[in-house]
């Protein structure tokens, strides 16, 4: 008999039919899969993205529900999880510096987990210098990870991946901070699909640990294949407010869709791009890289343009007179805009966009 999950030169994402789990999702038969593992009393380093936390607060839960599937096999199967996460951006570019910000910490995230999961989640406290973050994983995490495999404590949650030094680092900083956190676990598991990045806490750990794919990873990658050979009519929804960092993605996607609709700093950043507008909050290196797209677009017609769009006063709130409705009829080269933070009801009520959104076989949303 073939190994769990090796069935005809294919690896299945998922569990067996008795589980009654879905079962029938293809992945790359090179990619080594959670179900395959030796968890028993290991230690597990969990990778994960839970980018969710603005000014302290948990803006999206569902990013880290999607991820308790893995957390539950682990622990299930005999593991003992120590958790890590990236949240923000505490590097500065400019003053090539980390600001290392309590509201940036993962405490909301495991005061969520623990609420959610009755299971005691530890944050180590490592010592950090004010410019350059976390310089190592110290000796004093080993007496969590002896309580860890005592099982006198649930789980240990890594400070914010990108207080460290090494993690974006592409040096000595980084290879340190890798071989650091391989001598934590036996085992990596890889859940982060949106952190896409090859930062030292997403790849270059698999270099020194096995490695897999947790089981929302696995099922991200089946809706990438479906992406990528889709039924048709089909329609992608993109927002997000990095244009820089998904202009790529976006170049490709929008070869393979029938209709692109755009949302957030990204559909903001296009209009300025082809109406010559200023909009507050875009950035003109983005409005450059933005006119390619643009020009595709001259020739092909795919992007769904929604008209009427909410422009404000201030990103603080909606208050009486400082919030409007503007048409994008009426751009015209040279006007400025404050913030446009949203788009208005009456813009899904156009024809086009009705006939569009109605006409889908096959949609992805990418926020």
């Amino acid at each position: 008999m073939a190994p769990y999950g090796q069935e005809n030169g294919l690896t299945r994402i998922g569990y067996s039919v008795d589980d009654g789990l879905e079962n029938d999702k293809i992945a790359d038969p090179r990619l080594p899969l959670l179900p395959d593992a030796d968890l028993k009393d290991k230690i597990v380093l969990l990778r994960v993205d839970h980018n969710v936390v603005k000014k302290g607060e948990i803006l999206d839960q569902y990013r880290i529900d999607v991820t308790l599937p893995t957390l539950y096999n682990i622990t299930e199967r005999g593991g003992r999880p120590i958790l890590m996460t990236h949240v923000g951006r505490p590097y500065d570019k400019k003053t090539k510096t980390i600001t290392i910000r309590k509201d940036e910490s993962v405490d909301a995230i495991v005061a969520y987990l623990q609420r959610k999961l009755r299971i005691k989640f530890v944050v180590p406290k490592f010592k950090y210098d004010e410019k350059d973050g976390i310089l190592d994983i110290d000796t004093s995490i080993n007496w969590l990870i002896t309580d860890l495999r005592k099982r006198k404590i649930g789980g240990i949650y890594l400070p914010n991946t990108r207080w460290f030094a090494g993690e974006e680092d592409k040096g000595e900083k980084l290879e340190r901070f890798a071989i650091q956190l391989a001598g934590l676990a036996d085992v990596f598991v890889n859940d982060a699909f949106g952190s896409w990045q090859p930062h030292g806490s997403t790849y270059h750990i698999t270099k020194y640990l096995p490695s897999y794919a947790g089981l929302c990873m696995q099922d991200e990658l089946y809706h990438v294949e479906a992406v990528l050979n889709p039924t048709r009519p089909f329609i992608a929804i993109v927002a997000g407010s990095k244009y820089d960092t998904k202009i790529g993605p976006l170049n490709q996607i929008y070869k393979k869709v029938d209709k692109l609709v755009l949302g957030g700093v990204i559909y903001n950043t296009y209009l300025c791009a082809k109406y010559g507008v200023k909009i507050a909050g875009v950035q003109d290196s983005d409005i450059e890289l933005a006119k390619e797209l643009v020009e595709q677009d001259k020739t092909q017609g795919k992007i769904v343009e929604m008209d009427i769009l909410v422009e404000t006063d201030t990103l603080s709130g909606r208050f009486e007179g400082k919030y409007r409705a503007v048409n994008v009829k009426d751009f015209a080269p040279g006007k400025t805009y404050n913030y446009i933070v949203d788009i208005d009801p009456l813009s899904l009520e156009s024809e086009d966009v009705l006939q569009a959104l109605n006409s889908a076989k096959k949609y992805l949303s990418m926020l």
